[in-house]
C-alpha cells in the first residue's frame, strides 16, 4: 500500500516522529500527545498507529514513554529479549498487514537481563530456555568485539531479529521487498535515555 493510497505517513516520516520523539524524552521536554479523554474515545472504533515496535519486556523499556508517543501511536510487541516465534511474527504480520503501519522497529537495550542470563552460561529454565538459541547465536557473533559483551550482544540479536522478521514469509517479506514496510534495528541506552538506530 502505497502513501498516496493510504494517507500515511512514509517509513522515513515516522521514523523521523520517532527520533524527534526520544530527543524530548532524553531532555525531558515530554509533549505526551494523545494522552486526552477525546483521543482515547476516538480510538474505541479503532486504531492506525504508526509504527510497530518489538522489545524487550523489560519494565524500563517503554516505547510509548521513550518515543513520548500517545494512545494509539504505537503497536507493541514485547517478549523477553526482543525474540521472535509465532506469536510475535503472527502479531508483527498483523500491524503491517491489517494496521498498516509502514515501520517495524526491533530495539534491544542496555543491561538486557534475558542477554545476560544467556551470556552467564547457567541452565534456562522451563520455558525461558526458548528464548536461548537466538541470544546465543547473537553472543557467538561479538564474543571477540571490544566492550560491553551484554550490550553488544543485545545490538546483535536486535540486528538478526530485524533481518529474520524482514524475510518473515509470506506476508512480512513481500511487504518489504515492494517497500511498504521497512524493518529497522535499534537500541535503548537505559543511561543516557537514547535510542540509537542500527
Amino acid at each position: 500500500m502505497t502513501q498516496e493510497l493510504s494517507g500515511r505517513r512514509t517509513a522515513e516520516e515516522v521514523l523521523q516522529t520517532l527520533k524527534d520523539g526520544n530527543k524530548r524524552f532524553i531532555s525531558g521536554n515530554l509533549e505526551h500527545p494523545n494522552h486526552c479523554e477525546e483521543s482515547r474515545q476516538s480510538l474505541v472504533s479503532g486504531q492506525e498507529p504508526i509504527a510497530t515496535i518489538l522489545t524487550c519486556a523489560d519494565s524500563r523499556v517503554p516505547p510509548v514513554d521513550i518515543f513520548d508517543q500517545g494512545l494509539g501511536d504505537l503497536f507493541v510487541v514485547r517478549v523477553a529479549g526482543n525474540v521472535i516465534g509465532d506469536h510475535t511474527l503472527g502479531s508483527i504480520e498483523y500491524a503491517v498487514k491489517h494496521l498498516h503501519t509502514p515501520l517495524v522497529i526491533v530495539m534491544g537495550h542496555r543491561n538486557c537481563g534475558a542477554v545476560a542470563a544467556v551470556a552467564s552460561g547457567g541452565a534456562l529454565e522451563g520455558h525461558i530456555a526458548t528464548l536461548g538459541p537466538a541470544i546465543q547465536t547473537a553472543i557467538k557473533n561479538v564474543k571477540e568485539m571490544e566492550g560491553d559483551l551484554i550490550n553488544n550482544a543485545s545490538k546483535e540479536l536486535a540486528k538478526q531479529i530485524a533481518v529474520k522478521i524482514a524475510d518473515s514469509e509470506p506476508i512480512i517479506a513481500e511487504l518489504v521487498q515492494s517497500g511498504a514496510v521497512k524493518i529497522v534495528p535499534a537500541y535503548y541506552d537505559l543511561l543516557s535515555g537514547e535510542v540509537e538506530f542500527l
